[in-house]
């Protein structure tokens, strides 16, 4: 089994949230076109499922640092 140094860890952590971000603003977009949902709504929305990924990807980072 390879090791992956930190740097290839926080990269590749950032790709994950790249495309958990780009996914998030494609539902966004779809939710807008086929529902007529109030603009703050929609903010809320969003910001909630960013947040949710960074305590994902957080969490992530904190087990493995602790074991």
């Amino acid at each position: 089994m390879y090791m992956m140094t930190k740097t290839q860890k926080t990269n590749n952590l950032t790709i994950v949230r790249n495309v958990a971000y780009s996914q998030i603003k494609k539902m966004k977009k779809n939710i807008k076109e086929i529902v007529e949902v109030d603009k703050e709504l929609l903010d809320i929305i969003d910001i909630n499922m960013k947040n949710a990924i960074n305590k994902i990807i957080h969490d992530y980072n904190f087990k493995k640092i602790n074991q």
